[in-house]
């Protein structure tokens, strides 16, 4: 383990380019290059801005050397009944390859343990996957327990039922 120093930053309007490069080289396994960097800067992200500032949805990065290397997503989802409050749930956790083990995934971790102190949610959730014993065991660290199996499903609106259905509504 290196001796790094990293801080820990909301994403925002302002830092959103750094945030869009950082996917760049997730998707493409390599760093956007500089020259698109630098034109990336004066882009403007309106969409990913209104979702910035969606109530209960949180993204926070590493920095390190003025470049994100990791972040996670957390959503806060509320729950009625027994629950009382609601759950923050991670919805994404990612650190670049060459700064894994570095205390980056725990300390964005522990991010989600604050939006869960200033929610009042009775418990942080996540989901991984059954091969991915690494993010299993950084969790495991952080206090997690695994609760049980799940499969993972999802759609798009090139499914048969989103052709078919229609909403009907205020």
């Amino acid at each position: 383990m290196r001796d790094i120093v990293f801080t820990i930053e909301q994403v925002t309007k302002e830092n959103y380019h750094l945030f869009d490069d950082m996917v760049y080289w997730r998707m493409n396994g390599k760093e956007r290059p500089q020259e698109e960097k630098e034109a990336n800067k004066g882009k403007v992200f309106e969409e990913a801005f209104c979702e910035l500032n969606c109530q209960g949805f949180y993204v926070y990065a590493a920095l390190y050397n003025g470049r994100f290397v990791g972040w996670i997503a957390c959503i806060y989802t509320p729950k009625i009944g027994n629950w009382k409050k609601g759950v923050i749930y991670i919805d994404e956790l990612w650190t670049s390859p060459e700064f894994r083990r570095e205390g980056i995934g725990k300390a964005l971790v522990q991010k989600a343990f604050e939006c869960q102190k200033e929610t009042g949610a009775v418990k942080i959730r996540l989901y991984t996957g059954d091969d991915n014993v690494a993010a299993q065991e950084l969790y495991k660290r952080c206090g997690f327990k695994i609760m049980g199996k799940a499969v993972f499903m999802e759609t798009d609106m090139k499914t048969e039922y989103n052709k078919k259905t229609k909403f009907v509504g205020g």
